[in-house]
């Protein structure tokens, strides 16, 4: 009895999601729009990044409302609902003010990321310090940790360069990710059509 109604959660759970396959789409095909917006035009690229950000947000933003109220077994629906509320309001904000959402975050970003890097540099010198009851230093762990340590300062100290670089990582994380989500979206459709 309880295999059975097992069974028919997962079949519920399954055509919920296959009708619900578009949502994967638009976003995927909104992510590989963004990745090549900001491969051609890389000069304006920050300002394009931030608009395109904005309304990614809130079209993420509402489909993450609508699945919290459709509900799924295996998900909680507050975070969802919660979480599609303030993606909505955080694209907003962007939308209304691009070019402090630049600045701010883009700062705070770099900041995090640097102070990231330094604190994995001084863990690394310090994990095999202590060996055996010993005080022992690993030469590797005491350079890697140096190195990281040093580039962490630098990446504190040049917020503009780090900025640069994520904005290319990110264009290639949006066209990756978004090809990976049309590809999901197309096989929950064909998911539907198998119903």
């Amino acid at each position: 009895m309880k295999a059975a109604t097992d069974n028919q959660t997962e079949q519920m759970t399954k055509e919920a999601l296959a009708s619900l396959w578009w949502m994967p789409l638009i976003r995927g095909v909104l992510l590989v729009l963004f990745g090549f917006l900001m491969f051609i035009q890389p000069g304006t690229t920050l300002l394009n990044l931030l608009w395109f950000m904005g309304i990614y947000w809130i079209v993420d933003g509402v489909f993450s409302v609508i699945e919290g109220v459709r509900g799924h077994a295996e998900k909680s629906r507050m975070w969802l609902f919660v979480s599609g509320i303030v993606s909505v309001l955080g694209g907003i904000f962007i939308l209304g003010n691009p070019i402090v959402a630049g600045i701010v975050s883009g700062s705070i970003l770099a900041y995090l990321i640097g102070i990231a890097i330094v604190i994995s540099g001084i863990m690394m010198i310090f994990a095999g310090r202590d060996k055996d009851g010993e005080k022992h230093w690993s030469l590797w762990g005491v350079i890697m940790g140096i190195l990281y340590i040093l580039f962490g300062l630098f990446v504190i100290s040049h917020p503009v360069a780090t900025m640069v670089t994520l904005t290319w990582l990110l264009t290639v994380w949006a066209i990756v990710a978004g090809v990976i989500a049309i590809v999901m979206a197309f096989r929950l459709r064909g998911l539907a059509a198998s119903k």
